[in-house]
């Protein structure tokens, strides 16, 4: 009987958790199998890229050095609107140590981290890294101690001079309201608390034959 079995694992430098297939030779050989396989060689050739990336493999040229020592893969190139300086964007993201790939951080589960581009709201090498980035794309960034948190770390999940790995998924970018709230510290909650301190003072700003009596 013909058998198939799964080997599910993970790497931090891929986009996504993979699985490994065992066929026996009658399945591999079947038409069924052959023939889909042979309509779908894009399929395959993605998936072999994938699990290259899965088991280390990728090789150094495959990534974008910078001048400044960032390195970033695109592994879905995205299709939206392209992220600029000043724009407000969200993004979707797994952290982990690039020495042995603990995890240290991830928006899975949470709200996207929105952050305005190029203002200084999170690490140089999220702000170079993400830039460029299409909504609906995927990146892998691997950010030198330099571009992150250097010689302090970040408490005790990120160590002294960490390298970190970052995979990114540009979700969107916020526009309106949304844009405005991610650019205060606090965000929307804190928008609105402004917002009605700011309105409380106008009444002492009338004359005061129209001031309510409150005011007064």
């Amino acid at each position: 009987k013909s058998t198939v079995e799964f080997f599910p694992r993970f790497h931090p430098h891929a986009m996504l958790s993979l699985f490994s297939l065992s066929l026996s030779p009658s399945l591999a050989l079947s038409p069924s199998v052959s023939g889909r396989l042979a309509r779908g060689p894009s399929l395959c050739c993605r998936a072999a890229v994938v699990m290259q990336a899965a088991a280390g493999e990728v090789a150094d040229e495959e990534y974008t050095t910078t001048a400044s020592g960032l390195k970033y893969l695109d592994v879905v190139s995205g299709n939206g609107e392209v992220a600029e300086k000043g724009a407000v964007v969200q993004v979707d993201y797994t952290g982990t140590l690039a020495s042995d790939g603990t995890q240290f951080d991830s928006s899975k589960g949470r709200s996207p981290l929105a952050f305005e581009l190029g203002a200084g709201r999170v690490i140089p090498g999220w702000d170079e890294g993400i830039a460029g980035m299409k909504v609906g794309g995927k990146r892998t960034l691997v950010v030198p101690a330099s571009l992150a948190y250097g010689e302090t770390g970040a408490g005790a999940s990120i160590p002294p001079d960490s390298d970190l790995v970052f995979e990114t998924e540009l979700v969107g970018i916020a526009t309106g309201v949304d844009a405005l709230a991610s650019k205060i510290p606090g965000g929307l909650p804190n928008l609105i608390l402004s917002s009605v301190l700011l309105l409380s003072f106008i009444p002492y700003f009338l004359p005061e034959d129209v001031r309510p009596d409150l005011w007064k």
